[in-house]
């Protein structure tokens, strides 16, 4: 009922305006209408496109991990969180402690790849371990990347 209104809202704005809509108000309007677009996605669909743009994000990132504005305007842009975790760290929410152990459990770290998990109702935080080389040329666990996503934020990334 609430997006009737808004629909009727815009219609009248479109009529009160003698349709003479700039290029930007179009697309500003497009736009509004793709995020109030209804969709009916599986969860496997929203778990692969939290994949797709938590690896985007991450390669993006790089290694400017250490870079503050960098960061916070990457996460800005995507309107997600991202930190950086280490084993015993007071920020992590508790599944970010569980897969932090699981990352740092023993086993090979070679073998160790990202992951998504659920975080409430309404997020999602894609982990990435990050690995150093040890002189003798073994790897070890170094930190995560974590991105708290909003589910909104990963069901407008779909195309």
């Amino acid at each position: 009922m609430k997006n009737n209104g808004y629909i009727l809202l815009l219609v009248l704005f479109l009529f009160s305006c003698g349709g003479n809509l700039s290029e930007e108000q179009r697309k500003r309007l497009k736009d509004g209408m793709k995020q109030q677009e209804i969709r009916k996605l599986s969860d496997a669909q929203i778990t692969e496109a939290a994949f797709a743009l938590g690896r985007k994000i991450t390669t993006q990132l790089g290694a400017r991990l250490s870079n503050r504005p960098f960061v916070d305007s990457l996460a800005s842009a995507y309107q997600v969180q991202i930190i950086k975790l280490q084993t015993n760290d007071s920020l992590a929410l508790a599944v970010e402690r569980r897969i932090i152990e699981a990352y740092t459990s023993g086993g090979d770290p070679n073998t160790l790849t990202d992951n998504i998990q659920k975080v409430g109702s309404d997020t999602l935080v894609y982990t990435k371990p990050i690995m150093r080389t040890l002189p003798d040329g073994a790897s070890q666990f170094s930190h995560v990347i974590a991105i708290r996503m909003p589910k909104k934020q990963v069901v407008l990334s779909i195309e």
